[in-house]
């Protein structure tokens, strides 16, 4: 069993990992302008399922793993890439629509949220780093047994959930506030900014 203080270690970089901005949360905030606390929820829930795979390879190494199945890494870094440019496209389509808040799922919808944060992880070289070359150097891998890995992944769930809900918190308040006339339609067309810089940024690396 882990010694507390490398818990507390695995912490603290988890918590600068997630407040740190990146196609992640980019995902979650305009999920949220366009679903409702609902969709940014299950799309934080695929980053920890993201989260939890990577954990999961790191503990059997998980540059051996990326270099075995690079193609595949490939695959995934580009489908999220181009999911993420399509979400962007989509909101300069509706830049002359109001933010929609609390929108009604469409069927499917929290799944597909969900997908499109497994997929962002995945694709995302910010974990791909954190769990392959930094986590090795404050946590001994090979000694994490299954009791640490659920230990970790509670942080992981933990603190995922407090960062990004108050993220969204945030997001989901300003966007009452930003629900009309011009203020709604650049608040759209920063999101499509957005959404498109991070998908063009997972694509290149």
């Amino acid at each position: 069993m882990m010694h507390l203080d490398m818990i507390l270690a695995f912490a603290g970089a988890f918590v600068i990992l997630a407040v740190s901005p990146g196609p992640g949360l980019v995902a979650i905030l305009s999920r949220t302008l366009g679903g409702g606390y609902a969709a940014g929820l299950a799309v934080t829930a695929g980053l920890v399922i993201g989260d939890a795979v990577f954990l999961a390879i790191a503990m059997v190494g998980l540059s051996a793993i990326a270099s075995a199945m690079g193609p595949l890494f490939q695959i995934i870094k580009y489908a999220g890439a181009a999911y993420l440019i399509w979400l962007g496209v989509q909101a300069f389509r509706s830049a002359s629509a109001p933010v929609s808040i609390d929108a009604a799922p469409s069927r499917g919808g929290l799944v597909k949220d969900l997908g499109l944060g497994l997929v962002v992880t995945l694709g995302n070289p910010k974990p791909i780093i954190f769990y392959g070359a930094l986590l090795p150097t404050f946590l001994d891998l090979s000694r994490i047994g299954v009791l640490d890995f659920v230990v970790l992944m509670s942080v992981v769930v933990v603190v995922s959930f407090v960062v990004y809900s108050a993220y969204m918190v945030i997001a989901y308040r300003a966007g009452r506030l930003l629900m009309s006339g011009n203020t709604a339609r650049r608040l759209n067309q920063t999101t499509g900014v957005m959404l498109v810089g991070s998908g063009l940024v997972v694509a290149s690396r």
